[in-house]
């Protein structure tokens, strides 16, 4: 298995080389708000497979990507949703992952 650090930054350097593709190509209307959901999504999504699929530190990783993905879903969707809605729905999300991956360990 690729090690994180490797794996963060590839998908680093492909989100970063997409939104310059995207934003510089005029496909999209460049809006700043909008920079950390093409940023943090696909390295939330990396952190939180990664997480799951590793043996060691499961929880920190897994955490990390949910967190992660709660900031590209605040990010992308703050014209259609309340920002305050979706750090409620991450912070549950949070509470019940470490609740399972608790229980699960002592099993």
């Amino acid at each position: 298995m690729v090690g994180y650090g490797a794996g963060a930054l590839a998908v680093l350097a492909l989100s970063i080389g997409l939104v310059l593709i995207v934003y510089g190509g005029g496909l999209v209307q460049i809006d700043i708000l909008n920079i950390p959901a093409w940023i943090l999504g696909p390295l939330g999504i990396y952190t939180l497979i990664y997480g799951v699929l590793s043996k060691k530190d499961t929880l920190f990783y897994s955490i990390w990507g949910v967190i992660m993905l709660g900031i590209t879903s605040t990010s992308a969707l703050y014209n259609f949703v309340n920002p305050l809605i979706i750090l409620g729905i991450l912070i549950i999300i949070v509470v019940v992952f470490v609740f399972i991956m608790r229980v699960g360990l002592r099993k």
